[in-house]
């Protein structure tokens, strides 16, 4: 994807030089490009004038044995394996600054806090109190912002960081989230947008970049810029 242009900010200088540099010359020099989705095919015409004709959207598949987990004792077993102890909001993928995480932080705080009266725990179905916000990913690069945040704001002992997630557990992580929760800024797809949609979990994702066309009109689309916007699509899933 393309967005190291977008937020520069979230990347290392020396990252974003080189996925400039790569993508012009290989952009410039390819027979034939192939882009995961409509907006990513969009920038790379837009951004380094590739040729509509020498580019085919391809979109990126699932694997096909990832389906929802019914068993309650593996889901339970992977919550013990990851430190889970109550309901949760799941992110999956890589802790940095593009995911947007810090608001998300912020937003699930809102919720946690009922800030403003604007979540009433009587309009929320599961108890707040016992909630937790799981990040589930490795660490990237530019995070440690987040984990200072998570701090100040005294979540603590409701943020669970799990780290790297293997395969085997993925469809159960997932399966027992209430939702997943994917605000990010910029995807050129977003496979865990598709990955949770395999496993009969309700989506909250951005209205921004490829993750619309991913999603269609089946997950909750928020303003990524907006953390009372994350917040309110938490509560309405919840």
């Amino acid at each position: 994807d393309l967005g190291y242009l977008h937020y520069p900010e979230a990347h290392r200088p020396l990252d974003r030089w080189y996925l400039d540099w790569t993508t012009r010359r290989h952009t410039r020099l390819a027979a034939h490009l192939i882009a995961d989705s409509q907006a990513t095919c969009a920038d790379l015409i837009r951004t380094y004038q590739a040729d509509p004709a020498r580019i085919t959207v391809v979109y990126p598949g699932r694997d096909e044995s990832l389906a929802r987990v019914e068993d309650p004792a593996t889901i339970a077993a992977v919550k013990i394996r990851y430190g889970i102890t109550g309901d949760y909001l799941l992110y999956l993928g890589t802790l940095q600054p593009r995911k947007n995480l810090i608001r998300l932080v912020e937003a699930f705080s809102n919720i946690k806090n009922q800030a403003s009266n604007k979540y009433p725990a009587s309009d929320l179905q599961l108890p707040t109190s016992n909630l937790q916000l799981v990040l589930a990913g490795q660490k990237g690069w530019l995070c440690a912002d987040l984990f200072a945040r998570v701090e100040s704001l005294g979540l603590s002992d409701h943020v669970v960081f799990t780290g790297y997630v293997t395969d085997d557990d993925k469809a159960a992580l997932l399966s027992g989230a209430t939702a997943l929760v994917y605000p990010s800024l910029y995807e050129g797809f977003g496979l865990p947008v598709l990955e949770a949609m395999a496993c009969g979990v309700p989506v909250l994702t951005s209205n921004v970049s490829s993750l619309p066309e991913v999603a269609g009109e089946a997950a909750l689309l928020v303003d990524p810029l907006d953390t009372d916007a994350i917040a309110a699509g938490m509560a309405r899933l919840i």
